[in-house]
């Protein structure tokens, strides 16, 4: 590569990350009711290319005995020294009778400080398996890693063994797929805000995560379609 293409790689890289860096410092813009519900559509087009992958069988695993999920379709990765990730996704909580609530959206952005270069859109897929992990959530701001322990998810043969030897059980499993790779991904030092402006807007009314959560709610198709796929994992 040419020393003026490494240049303007940089240059770009560089611009990716200020305006990721403004992106966490400032209030997210919210989505409209029509963005809300394609986020929605991605998001369960991502679980199920999540569940499909071919290490599959340890998210399946996990999502029979979670608490809750997060599903964040399209996060940007993006650094150049400094570097940081950003999106907007949705969770939802598994009830007492083991149904699933409608989906609560949410805002994560974290940074790290690193030699690296370069931007990505990735997937990301968080399986939470205990009520510390929910309650973090429930709490409306949480950072992983200080709210709730987040390990990044182990995939292979002998992951499922892993885990269910484990002594000790994280809050929540992570994981990420980009470009149809399928592999742990690491949220540790990622915070997760509750998008309140896109809630009401997918919902048409105020609300709050408990609401959504607890039922009280009327779920749009679009998060009916959401929850039957998610209702397969029992």
């Amino acid at each position: 590569m040419s020393f003026r293409a490494k240049s303007f790689a940089c240059l770009v890289a560089l611009l990716l990350t200020l305006s990721l860096s403004l992106s966490l410092a400032l209030p997210a813009a919210a989505m409209d009711k029509a963005e809300a519900d394609i986020k929605v559509q991605e998001a369960r087009i991502s679980l199920m290319q999540f569940t499909n992958s071919p290490d599959n069988s340890t998210p399946r695993w996990l999502l029979a005995r979670c608490k809750g999920v997060a599903l964040f379709p399209g996060m940007i990765k993006a650094g150049f020294i400094v570097g940081g990730n950003y999106g907007t996704g949705v969770i939802m909580s598994r009830r007492p009778d083991g149904t699933w609530s409608g989906p609560a959206f949410f805002i994560m952005g974290g940074a790290s400080i690193g030699f690296q270069i370069g931007a990505q859109s990735s997937d990301l897929f968080m399986v939470i398996m205990t009520k510390v992990g929910l309650d973090a959530v429930l709490r409306n701001q949480a950072k992983f890693g200080v709210d709730a322990s987040a390990v990044a998810g182990p995939v292979g043969r002998d992951a499922q063994a892993a885990i269910a030897g484990a002594s000790t059980q994280a809050d929540l499993y992570s994981y990420s797929r980009s470009a149809g790779a399928f592999l742990g991904a690491s949220v540790s030092g990622a915070g997760i805000q509750f998008d309140k402006a896109s809630s009401a807007a997918y919902y048409g009314r105020p609300v709050t995560v408990a609401d959504i959560f607890e039922g009280k709610v009327e779920l749009p198709p679009s998060a009916k379609a959401l929850v039957e796929t998610l209702n397969q994992f029992k």
